[in-house]
């Protein structure tokens, strides 16, 4: 594995944040405020695809987050203990504990801070308030964010078969992509600093889950009023790595990109 990465991983899995002020009695450090990661991004990026975490491991380690199923078969979404897997079709389903996934990120969920978006915003207007209020730009956040929308747009994946040819890039340029007006739901996900390039998305990852269970998928983007934006403070980020030959043997071409907008 490329050494850059091994550095990486190691400095990661040891990574310890300060809290701000705005916790209090707080001398210890609780899990619930950890962020969990199972494998890391680069890997899914050149064609990574299968792993040996199941869907009941990952509700074991966190209560909100995201992710994808082996073979790259759909988003993952994770909100207040409920996992979803939205499939290309535009499917929403919740997956058997017994199914595997390859990637994922989750916390337990507990609020530290609650901010509010008034205005009629989208995406692009939603990232650069919450990071004009992150009391530090070195942390990581995980975000819980409601409001009725008056228009959705997300992502989807299409699974793919082994032999796997495509790269991550590749395999979502023809992506699903699925719109909505007026539908109330959650947005979940993260935001990491830029040193985390590599071993996850610098900046923010956010998926979305409506409240029938109906619609869902990554967030491309969507217009909406009244956001209710609650952040989680990490005071520590656990990386566990697959145990498959695949990822024990894979040679990672630390070139290859993700653009979290597509």
């Amino acid at each position: 594995m490329n050494k850059i990465l091994v550095f990486l991983i190691v400095a990661f899995s040891v990574f310890s944040c300060l809290q701000p002020n705005s916790k209090e009695n707080k001398n210890t450090q609780k899990p619930s405020d950890k962020i969990y990661q199972y494998s890391v991004f680069t890997a899914l990026a050149n064609k990574i695809y299968d792993g040996n975490l199941t869907v009941a491991e990952v509700k074991g380690k966190g209560d909100l987050g995201l992710g994808t199923y082996n073979g790259l078969n759909g988003e993952m979404i994770v909100l207040d203990g409920k996992v979803y897997q939205l499939l290309s079709g535009g499917t929403v389903r919740q997956p058997l504990n017994s199914e595997l996934v390859p990637f994922t990120v989750v916390t337990f969920f507990e609020e530290d801070q609650k901010l509010e978006l008034t205005e009629n915003s989208n995406y692009s207007e939603l990232k650069a308030f919450i990071e004009n209020k992150l009391p530090s730009k070195n942390l990581g956040y995980a975000f819980k964010i409601k409001s009725n929308f008056d228009y959705v747009k997300c992502g989807g994946a299409v699974k793919q078969d082994k032999p796997y040819t495509k790269t991550l890039s590749d395999a979502i340029v023809d992506r699903p992509v699925f719109e909505k007006e007026n539908v109330t739901g959650t947005i979940v996900g993260f935001w990491f600093p830029e040193y985390f390039d590599k071993v996850n998305i610098a900046g923010f990852h956010l998926h979305f889950v409506s409240d029938d269970e109906k619609f869902a998928g990554h967030l491309f983007d969507f217009q909406a009023s009244n956001l209710k934006i609650e952040i989680d403070y990490c005071d520590g980020f656990d990386i566990e790595l697959p145990k498959t030959t695949d990822f024990e043997k894979a040679d990672f071409d630390l070139l290859q990109e993700y653009n979290n907008n597509k």
